[in-house]
């Protein structure tokens, strides 16, 4: 086979493994040369490692309590994919030694095509998954405009008394979004209810923890992009294992590994690809083409780290190990949370007036739920200028 070079688009002669000395290399993995099985128990131990807390040996016996669950969120990336892929194969050894597993997998699929109509809708590449790995639990596909079943995640963008009063949760996220002043704005508050949906699907199916598909590159992008719009505040509680701000854990088993390397591992033929499992890869390559004015920071950061992680991967890992070091202070309780993307605040968010002069949570009666003040900044900037929308009789 020939090799693959992660650090640069060049192919190279194959050499032989360095770790087992044996089999030809096929990945130059930034300054190895690993063959297909080394690779793929380097990517297995880095995985296994950030889920050592879900041994059986840490789990209740079985006589006692349910399996401890986990939801992961599977967006058919190349990310997420490895990631139940890795979690599959942890559970099955789990099985092999043990009879029994330390967890169960919830494994959730956000349908988003009442915003995108290029979005096929996800039962049938879920149904392909799960037959691929039927054994880690539960699958579902849940529809985006399903975060209005969660009304503590919606109550901030609800303007006037009309938006408060129920209605066809397709038609108001739609005019949410529409009533966004620009193409960061729209991205971010998708991302932001995404993220709580996410949440309260977790605490809804009694999970313990979200186990994300983000890598070393995809906590980069985010650390720098959510700096960039203002939420630099927040960026430890954004990035690191542990409790989240939205009552309970967020953990990123794979965030030692770069997203290139898992480009390489999914393509590889033994035992099994996985890359046609990966149904998101086409989209987000089309999703992420836009240049000029129109692309949004989240994109900006996509593309920049993308494009130096194969000659830099040293600078990639610096910006998440120096993510890693900021510390969350005990005064946060006090300045408290900010109301629509949940995440501690730095105080900083202002006052809020929409473009027709009606303030965020503002009723009929003119009397006000909730002001800027009640925001972080990052927030406040990408709410800002939106306008008033009506609702649909």
């Amino acid at each position: 086979m020939t090799e693959q070079n992660i650090t640069s688009n060049e192919t190279t002669v194959s050499t032989l493994c360095k770790r087992c000395s044996a089999s030809p290399s096929v990945v130059n993995l930034r300054t190895e040369h690993l063959c297909s099985n080394c690779f793929d128990k380097y990517i297995r131990s880095k995985c296994i490692k950030r889920m050592e807390a879900y041994r059986v040996r840490y789990s209740p016996p079985d006589t006692d309590t349910s399996p401890r669950r986990l939801l992961l969120p599977l967006s058919f990336g190349i990310s997420s994919t490895t990631l139940l892929h890795l979690l599959n194969s942890q559970l099955q050894n789990q099985l092999a030694r043990t009879t029994r597993t330390g967890f169960v997998l919830v494994v959730v699929h956000i349908d988003e095509s009442a915003i995108d109509s290029t979005v096929p809708p996800g039962e049938e590449s879920m149904r392909a998954v799960q037959e691929r790995f039927p054994d880690v639990g539960e699958y579902l596909v849940v529809k985006l405009e399903g975060v209005y079943e969660f009304p503590s995640a919606v109550r901030a963008f609800e303007m006037g008394a009309e938006g408060s009063r129920g209605g066809d949760w397709k038609e108001k996220l739609k005019d949410l979004l529409g009533a966004l002043p620009s193409p960061t704005s729209r991205m971010d508050v998708l991302r932001i209810l995404r993220t709580r949906l996410i949440a309260g699907l977790a605490q809804k199916h009694a999970c313990e923890a979200v186990l994300w598909g983000d890598t070393t590159t995809r906590l980069a992008e985010k650390t720098l992009a959510e700096t960039a719009k203002g939420r630099g505040f927040s960026v430890p509680w954004q990035t690191s294992d542990g409790d989240s701000p939205y009552g309970i854990k967020f953990l990123h088993p794979l965030r030692d590994l770069l997203k290139k390397e898992l480009a390489v591992y999914v393509s590889l033929e033994a035992p099994t690809p996985l890359h046609p499992l990966c149904f998101g890869v086409a989209k987000g390559k089309k999703k992420y083409a836009a240049v000029g004015k129109g692309i949004t920071i989240d994109e900006l950061m996509t593309q920049y780290f993308e494009g130096i992680e194969g000659q830099y991967p040293s600078i990639v890992a610096n910006v998440v190990r120096t993510a890693g070091k900021l510390v969350t202070e005990g005064g946060v309780v006090r300045i408290g949370r900010c109301k629509i993307c949940g995440l501690p605040r730095d105080g900083g968010g202002g006052e809020l007036v929409l473009d027709a002069g009606t303030k965020l949570g503002e009723g009929s009666s003119g009397e006000v739920n909730g002001n800027g003040s009640d925001m972080c900044y990052g927030c406040a900037r990408s709410v800002h200028g939106a306008r008033p929308y009506e609702r649909p009789s």
